[in-house]
């Protein structure tokens, strides 16, 4: 449901609608519901070769602004190893769009991490939240001075380097980091809108 810019994303019903678009990056993933309960919307890689990757996006129509947008999840990784997840606003369909605000979980970093770009130079931020298999709730806020991640309504990082400036989407990725089996993980809810 979107008023606006103000999108809400409860991940329920028998398929995953319209509005959102599936990129492959490396070989196949999908995006399906889950038929768990409160499990949302089940994003999956194949166990083929080349680490596989795609992200769910609005295939480029950018309606936040990078100064101003408020992004909110719920999520759960399936495995602890050998997966890579970003989630948070990004400017285009690709694994590191020219610029963007995105929580990294996963073997792709130590800790949950903000990760920002400005168009030509990309930053981590490393937090204090350790990895997990646990579902957590996390939120990014860009302004015209900063990019803050909260994780389990705790503020974690601001962070005032590298901000994105140019619009920005819902991003969502996945990235086995493995050839060896099929990696996972669910997003029960998404909120965004500009300040």
């Amino acid at each position: 449901m979107a008023y606006k810019q103000h999108f809400v994303e409860w991940f329920s019903g028998k398929q995953i609608p319209s509005y959102w678009t599936l990129t492959q990056i490396v070989s196949t993933c999908t995006a399906t519901m889950s038929d768990e309960v409160n499990g949302g919307m089940l994003f999956q890689t194949d166990s083929g070769a080349g680490s596989p990757s795609a992200s769910l996006t609005f295939n480029n129509k950018r309606q936040y602004t990078a100064t101003g947008f408020k992004f909110f999840s719920v999520c759960k990784k399936g495995s602890d190893n050998n997966i890579g997840i970003k989630c948070g606003m990004g400017s285009s369909t690709s694994v590191n769009p020219d610029h963007h605000a995105f929580m990294v979980e996963g073997t792709l970093v130590s800790y949950k991490t903000l990760a920002t770009k400005d168009g030509s130079t990309g930053t981590e931020t490393a937090s204090s939240a350790s990895l997990s298999q646990d579902p957590f709730a996390y939120n990014i806020e860009g302004t015209s001075t900063n990019v803050t991640l909260g994780i389990n309504n705790t503020l974690d990082i601001t962070k005032t380097s590298n901000r994105p400036t140019d619009a920005l989407q819902p991003f969502l990725y996945i990235q086995s980091r493995s050839t060896a089996a099929v990696k996972s993980y669910n997003v029960r809810y998404l909120e965004c809108y500009n300040t």
